[in-house]
């Protein structure tokens, strides 16, 4: 018995490994600075993959058979063969004939290897154009920029946030932005910002510079910024001074549109910790056919090695790069990518009708309880000029009594505390997770987001016989009773200001 719970603790220790401070786990909580603790935290409630989420239950048991087949292995080639398989399982998911995919320990990690790609191809003087940085993740413009974006690294334990990454250097890439919002955090229609980035584009080219645009298929607020289109007709006018980069780290979007994205010519960012819902952090790079041949004698920057693994990339990458790697696997990045496969590969193997219906079903409801609450409201309401299609987060904003809005931090708290008074409902003790608070113009708020763990326990109820209303039921009480000690919880704060 002891033994079992030694090898627990080793794969708990393993599933939080080779990351940065971002999954750290504090002592004094067992959690990281998300709220995600090392193992399962099933009586908790689960609407934060904007964000980040505990490991489900499904997730948990496939990573840990895939820790105790690799870890016990006497083979010494288990370790790269097991890599190789979960690059297998990502390109049977969302590849292409050809493509090829490169691990990563997060999806701002992917930022710098996309410009690390981009510069090997492209060469020259360089601009990465990221559209919508304010509404992906906070690192995101410093990593674009061959720049450290933490204090820490996965595989060293100090760097010097906002610094140049060894290697970056010369030359210096620049980054530019083109923004969704404006400042009041109104949505900018699809043609300004298209029209934007067409400019910008322009300029640099006229300005003899290479490009690497920034395509955002889903924001953590549910925007998308660039249309494919507009993205495609860059490359074919620009050839080889253009690449594009599809920032789906969210990972909304659906198999089909990634292939699709790939046949374009166009590489694609996707993370196992978002809708996905695998634990924090696995990032993925997919490489369409064009971009895997063109990447030979790779003078990898000696910085990068404190943010990659050899086993994170495929033979026919690795042996291109005259560099030796410092660190050979991202064992617990494998691991987080276990979990993260063994709920993507149940959903996609669902009807996309049910899936649609789910996600539907979940809108509506949110939708019922904001609208019917004058305490909240939500952002981008009925909007749908560049948003994405198939809507899985919504931001809601808290209204104090004279109608500012509330300060979302104390909402946040209050929601992830159990409020035990038994004169309140026994759904109050509950532990409800939402999306970290987020700017919109002047205003913050928070959101509740569906997961793809979410999706498959619908659809594992309808297959005990039980009806699609029945088997969607669970989702929506706990949406109720989210909405209920929300509405409690404003309450009590507005009382006490």
């Amino acid at each position: 018995m002891e033994r079992a719970a030694l090898d627990l603790q080793l794969f708990e220790q393993l599933l939080t490994s080779g990351g940065d401070e971002r999954i750290a786990v504090d002592p004094s909580t067992g959690r990281n600075r998300y709220g995600t603790p090392p193992g399962k935290a099933c009586d908790e409630v689960w609407f934060a993959s904007s964000t980040a989420t505990a490991i489900s239950p499904r997730g948990y048991e496939a990573a840990l058979e895939a820790y105790r087949s690799v870890i016990h292995s006497d083979d010494a080639c288990s370790i790269p063969a097991w890599f190789d398989r979960i690059r297998a399982r990502l390109l049977r998911l969302f590849g292409t004939s050809g493509s090829e995919v490169i691990l990563s320990s997060s999806g701002t990690e992917l930022e710098i290897i996309a410009l690390f790609l981009a510069r090997s191809i492209l060469g020259g003087p360089l601009t990465n154009l990221i559209v919508g940085p304010g509404e992906t993740g906070r690192g995101v413009l410093l990593g674009a920029s061959g720049r450290h974006f933490l204090g820490s690294a996965p595989f060293v334990e100090r760097v010097a946030r906002g610094y140049l990454i060894e290697g970056f250097d010369i030359p210096e890439s620049t980054t530019e932005t083109v923004e969704i919002r404006d400042g009041c955090g109104l949505a900018l229609s699809a043609d300004t910002v298209d029209h934007e980035v067409v400019e910008k584009v322009e300029t640099n080219i006229a300005n003899n510079r290479c490009v690497l645009i920034h395509l955002l298929d889903c924001s953590k607020t549910n925007r998308s910024g660039l249309r494919r289109s507009t993205a495609s007709a860059l490359m074919a006018r620009y050839g080889s001074r253009v690449l594009v980069v599809v920032d789906s780290c969210q990972l909304r979007c659906s198999p089909e549109q990634i292939r699709a994205d790939l046949r374009a010519g166009f590489m694609v960012m996707i993370t196992g910790s978002k809708f996905a819902a695998g634990p924090p952090f696995s990032g993925a790079i997919l490489l369409p056919p064009k971009i895997r041949e063109q990447l030979r004698c790779l003078d990898m920057p000696p910085g990068l090695l404190a943010y990659t693994a050899a086993d994170d990339w495929p033979f026919a990458l690795r042996r291109e790069i005259r560099r030796e790697f410092a660190v050979t696997d991202n064992f617990g990045a494998g691991l987080r990518w276990e979990a993260a496969l063994a709920e993507l590969e149940k959903l996609f193997a669902l009807p996309v009708q049910f899936r649609e219906s789910v996600i539907r079903v979940f809108a509506n409801a949110i939708e019922r309880h904001v609208l019917g609450n004058p305490r909240l409201e939500l952002i981008d309401h009925g909007a749908a000029d560049g948003f994405h299609s198939a809507r899985t987060i919504f931001s809601i904003v808290t209204l104090a009594q004279d109608g500012a809005s509330l300060a979302p931090d104390a909402v946040y708290r209050a929601l992830r505390a159990p409020l035990r008074d038994s004169s309140l409902p026994k759904a109050f003790e509950r532990v409800f997770h939402v999306g970290q608070p987020v700017s919109i113009g002047n205003r913050d708020a928070l959101r509740i987001c569906l997961s793809a763990p979410q999706i498959v326990d619908v659809a594992e109820r309808m297959a005990k016989e039980q009806m699609f209303e029945a088997a969607v039921a669970p989702l929506l009480a706990d949406l109720t009773s989210l909405f209920s000690k929300w509405q409690h919880v404003t309450d009590d704060l507005c009382r006490r200001s």
